[in-house]
């Protein structure tokens, strides 16, 4: 037994010098590439960082440019508006949009899609003051940006006021209570009339005006 410990106790200090010294040459090993990856990390941390400050100004840059864009299709669309009598009703903003503002599309071909879109608001404006509910129209029109679904929504709700409002006046004919006068000048026809209300169970009143 004695023999057997010191056996294992020999081996196993043997075993701890041989896992330190794998230690050691791992170490001594991977220095040089230690030392690389932290070089390495530090270049991708500065190009980041650069990429990073590229990116922003060429965002600012688009955005500038787009502004611009944005102001110059402006002035065409004030003096293309001074033509039309929709002016207060009708603004730059219920045109322009985002797409208008991409550099694939031109200020010729936004000024085209102007033209159009001026020409057919105009007719639309024509057909609205036409109408005698122009006021309620105009303002679904400016919702929907549809005349023909503007007319309809305003077609319909006009139609509903209009069954609510029969519906009231038949509830209100029914709870008045009727009643109706018979005139006769002959004492004889009184005499039948009452003799006819009586026989069958029919209410009335007899009033005897003199004349």
């Amino acid at each position: 037994i004695q023999t057997s410990k010191k056996l294992l106790a020999a081996v196993n200090k043997r075993t701890k010098e041989i896992e330190d010294r794998r230690i050691a040459i791992k170490k001594e090993i991977l220095e040089p590439y230690d030392k690389f990856e932290k070089q390495v990390k530090e270049i991708i941390s500065i190009v980041k960082e650069a990429n990073d400050v590229v990116r922003q100004q060429v965002r600012e840059l688009e955005e500038r440019e787009r502004e611009e864009k944005r102001q110059k299709i402006k002035e065409i669309f004030d003096k293309r508006i001074k033509h039309y009598s929709f002016g207060d009703v009708f603004t730059f903003d219920h045109f322009i949009t985002p797409k208008h503002l991409n550099k694939s599309v031109s200020i010729k071909s936004v000024e085209e899609q102007m033209v159009e879109w001026l020409e057919k608001k105009d007719q639309d404006m024509k057909v609205i003051n036409s109408l005698h509910n122009k006021h309620d129209v105009l303002m679904e029109y400016l919702d929907t940006k549809d005349l023909s679904v503007a007319i309809n929504i305003v077609n319909e709700r006009e139609q509903r006021k209009r069954e609510m409002e029969r519906k009231e006046r038949e509830k209100k004919t029914e709870t008045i209570k009727q009643s109706f006068i018979i005139r006769l000048s002959d004492e004889k026809d009184c005499k039948l009339v009452e003799m006819f209300m009586t026989q069958n169970n029919i209410d009335y009143t007899l009033e005897k005006v003199v004349i």
